[in-house]
C-alpha cells in the first residue's frame, strides 16, 4: 500500500503529457507538470525579460540609490571645475569668439553628464565606469584647449617667419627665388647679397616664405588662425647705389618704392583704389650707406620706416604676403645696385579690440 502512493505521488510530480484516448475527442490540450528542479520560466521569456527596456519606475529607484548620488555628486563637481577652468582660462587667439567658446565648454559639460547617464543605466551603480567615461568626455575637451593655449602664436610669436642671411658658402638661391635678365646680376659677396641691374635689366630676389599653418588641417593650431588679421613687418639693411633715373627699392603688389633723384618715391592706391604717387624728400637713397629698412601693415594702415622714422604711411589696401627686394623694372630709365645684408618677413595675429 505505501509503495503504491509513492509511486502515484512521483507521477503526478513528473512531466507527462496525455494523449486522447481512443474514440474520445482530441480538444488539443496537453497537460503539463515540471520537476521541482526545473526553471519556471522558459529560457525564451527570460531571454526577453532581460533585453526590454527599464520601467520608469526603476531608473527612479537607481538614481535615488545611494552609491548612485555619490557617483553623480563626483561627476557633477569634476564637471563644474574643468568647465569653470576652461571658461577662465579662454583667450581669443586660442579659443576664438568668447560667446560661442562658453556655449562650447557648457555643452562639453553637460555632454560629460548624459555619458555618465547612460554608462549608469548600462553597468549598473556599483563599478567606476560611468565617472570614469564622463571625467574622460571633460578631459578630451580640455586637452585641445589647453594644447591651444600653450601654442607661441597665443602669446605674440609670429604665425609666419622669415628670417635670411647671406653667406658666400651658402646659395643664394637656398632661400630665395633669384630673377635676372638682360644684363642683371645677383651674387653673394661676403656676406651680403648684391643685385645688380643696368638699363632695361632686371634683378631682385623673392623671399621663399614658409606656408601659414591651417587650423582647419591642423585641430590643434589656435583658432585666432581663421578668424584674426594679421599685421606684416618686412625689414630689410641696405645700400643703394642708383646710376639710372630710378631704381627699385621694392615691389609688392600694389606697393612700388623707387630711389630717385630727389630721394624717394612710392606708388601705393589711395581710398579710391587709384594708383598715387608719393614724393619723399631724403638722403637714404642717396648717401651710398647702409640703412635699415621696415614696413609695417596691419588692416588699418601701412607705414614705412627707415632707420626707426616713419618716412610714409597710408591706408591698408591688403595684405603683402610677400619679401622682395631688388630692381623688377626692365626699363631703360633704371638701373643701379642694391646690397643687402639681411632681410625678415614676419606676420603676428591681431586682436579684435586692436585693428
Amino acid at each position: 500500500m505505501f509503495e503504491s502512493r509513492e509511486a502515484v505521488r512521483e507521477a503526478e510530480m513528473s512531466t507527462t503529457v496525455s494523449a486522447p484516448a481512443p474514440g474520445s475527442k482530441d480538444d488539443g490540450s496537453t497537460t503539463m507538470s515540471k520537476a521541482p528542479d526545473q526553471p519556471l520560466v522558459e529560457a525564451s521569456v527570460a531571454s526577453e525579460d532581460e533585453d526590454r527596456l527599464p520601467t520608469f519606475r526603476e531608473i527612479v529607484d537607481l538614481i535615488i540609490h545611494p552609491v548612485v548620488l555619490r557617483s553623480f555628486a563626483i561627476v557633477l563637481v569634476a564637471t563644474v571645475i574643468l568647465v569653470g577652468l576652461r571658461v577662465l582660462t579662454w583667450n581669443e587667439i586660442a579659443d576664438g569668439a568668447r560667446s560661442r567658446y562658453v556655449k562650447t565648454a557648457i555643452f562639453g559639460g553637460a555632454s560629460a553628464m548624459m555619458v555618465w547617464f547612460l554608462v549608469l543605466l548600462q553597468v549598473g551603480a556599483q563599478k567606476r565606469w560611468p565617472v570614469y567615461c564622463a571625467v574622460a568626455v571633460m578631459l578630451a575637451g580640455d586637452a585641445v584647449h589647453y594644447v591651444r593655449l600653450a601654442n607661441p602664436i597665443v602669446r605674440g610669436g609670429p604665425v609666419v617667419a622669415f628670417n635670411a642671411t647671406f653667406a658666400s658658402a651658402i646659395p643664394l638661391d637656398g632661400q630665395w627665388e633669384v630673377e635676372t635678365a638682360n644684363g642683371g646680376t645677383a651674387k653673394v659677396d661676403g656676406s651680403t647679397a648684391v643685385l645688380t641691374a643696368g638699363p632695361s635689366g632686371s634683378s631682385y630676389i623673392l623671399a621663399r616664405l614658409p606656408k601659414e599653418p591651417d587650423v582647419r588641417e591642423s585641430w590643434w593650431l589656435p583658432l585666432g588662425l581663421a578668424t584674426l588679421e594679421r599685421e606684416e613687418t618686412l625689414s630689410w639693411r641696405a645700400q643703394i647705389d642708383r646710376t639710372g633715373g630710378y631704381f627699385v627699392v621694392t615691389e609688392i603688389k600694389q606697393l612700388l618704392i623707387q630711389a630717385v633723384p630727389y630721394g624717394m618715391h612710392i606708388t601705393y592706391p589711395d581710398e579710391m583704389k587709384q594708383a598715387k604717387g608719393y614724393e619723399i624728400q631724403t638722403q637714404v637713397t642717396l648717401d651710398g650707406k647702409m640703412h635699415d629698412w621696415e614696413i609695417i601693415r596691419n588692416p588699418r594702415e601701412i607705414r614705412l620706416r627707415v632707420d626707426g622714422n616713419e618716412v610714409w604711411k597710408s591706408r591698408s589696401q591688403g595684405p603683402l604676403g610677400q619679401l622682395k627686394v631688388g630692381e623688377s623694372k626692365r626699363d631703360a630709365a633704371h638701373g643701379g645696385t642694391i646690397k643687402v645684408e639681411r632681410a625678415s618677413y614676419r606676420t603676428v595675429l591681431m586682436r579684435e579690440g586692436a585693428v
